[in-house]
């Protein structure tokens, strides 16, 4: 097998029309973090991080260390990472692009590197983009939902916190109420609520039927708990998820133990597939679900559903949370441009790829296109 003869990190910043953002903040621009691994015969993988201080430069430093190593000692290789760096960013966007490049060279997809598949699609969730600068959310969710569901979803995920509840629970009570059982309702809260609040937020939830309340409480990142989640639990009638920020095994550990009902690891900062699917599986053997956070592009998406495809029911029931993905409704080419064939939402689902490595076939022009490092050191060749 063929060791390990180029990388490349690619960096793409792309404006958006109308700016849109949670509780916690406005995204005026949508960006990715890409990471290409190729062996000497050309073949390639792809992995993908977010964007944040240091993450494009510490993955240009990890990657050059891979040069002249063998992708089948994936483990190793990224033991190694983790020890070098602090930057589980960085670690995550390649731990992508080394499964998919090993994978590949086996000619099998990357769910068959962690047990094969349980599942060949999924459902998906549309994923909200928060509040808008000139659009009220009395007459934006509405319209949320309605858009959702003319376009095949049978789920929705608002973003609160922005005003007070006593002005936003009405508003879902309405949606609620429109739609019935027709429509599944989560809420993000992004961190709005301080600990009495989220309880009284998720109360008001649990009364409306809503399937889970995210991220009620302020989070801290990394190897930091977070505060506030004991007590805070599905006895209030609303499930409560979180996790998306968090970077290691051990915090979703601790996380779990405080009682939390979701779990929502992301590959581009957990550690990769693998660790994605381990938190997975801490999760089921607590009976609690693992529903993967996915606010990217398409290649973050790619692992995701490669994640989801191995990913176990936490019941003896098929379909109960296993195979449910974040798919964000908001603008972004990374999502819509870089594939040959663009992952798409038919009736509610997403078929997972069942081709070699994340089973997608990046179209590196476009990425060139996108790239904000385009002519830079960004490539390197052994």
């Amino acid at each position: 097998m063929a060791v390990i003869g180029s990388f490349g990190v690619h960096l793409c910043v792309v404006p958006v029309s109308e700016p849109r953002g949670p509780s916690s903040g406005w995204y005026d621009t949508r960006e990715s973090v890409l990471v290409r691994l190729a062996d000497a015969d050309g073949v390639t993988g792809w992995g993908e991080a977010g964007l944040r201080p240091g993450v494009v430069d510490a993955a240009r430093e990890l990657a050059a260390t891979l040069l002249g190593a063998d992708p089948r000692r994936a483990g190793a290789l990224l033991d190694r990472l983790t020890r070098t760096t602090a930057d589980q960013w960085a670690v995550s966007a390649i731990a992508v692009a080394l499964d998919d490049l090993r994978a590949r060279q086996l000619g099998i997809s990357v769910a068959d590197l962690y047990g094969g598949r349980r599942r060949d699609t999924v459902r998906a969730y549309a994923s909200t983009a928060g509040y808008h600068a000139t659009r009220e959310p009395e007459e934006l969710w509405p319209a949320e939902a309605a858009e959702a569901r003319a376009a095949g979803f049978g789920a929705i995920k608002f973003r609160t916190g922005g005003y007070p509840a006593e002005r936003e629970l009405p508003i879902l009570a309405g949606i609620r109420s429109a739609y019935g059982a027709d429509l599944e309702m989560m809420v993000d809260g992004n961190g709005a609520y301080s600990v009495p609040q989220a309880f009284r937020v998720a109360r008001a939830l649990g009364e409306l039927g809503f399937t889970w309340l995210e991220e009620p409480v302020n989070r801290f990142r990394g190897s930091q708990r977070y505060p506030g989640y004991r007590g805070l639990d599905a006895s209030l009638g609303v499930a409560i998820a979180g996790g998306e920020g968090l970077e290691r095994r051990t915090d979703f550990a601790r996380l779990l133990d405080d009682g939390i009902d979701i779990v929502q690891p992301d590959v581009g900062i957990c550690g990769g597939i693998g660790e994605a699917a381990f938190v997975a599986e801490l999760a089921a053997l607590r009976g609690r679900a693992c529903v993967p956070h996915a606010w990217g592009g398409a290649i973050l998406l790619a692992a995701t559903l490669q994640l989801l495809a191995v990913t176990p029911e936490p019941t003896e029931v098929e379909g109960s949370y296993g195979g449910l993905l974040e798919w964000d409704v908001f603008e972004n080419p990374m999502r819509t441009d870089l594939l040959a064939e663009p992952l798409a939402v038919r009736d509610g689902r997403v078929a997972i790829p069942a081709g070699p490595g994340l089973g997608i076939d990046v179209d590196e022009s476009a990425v060139r296109a996108l790239d904000r490092l385009a002519g830079s050191a960004g490539d390197t060749v052994r």
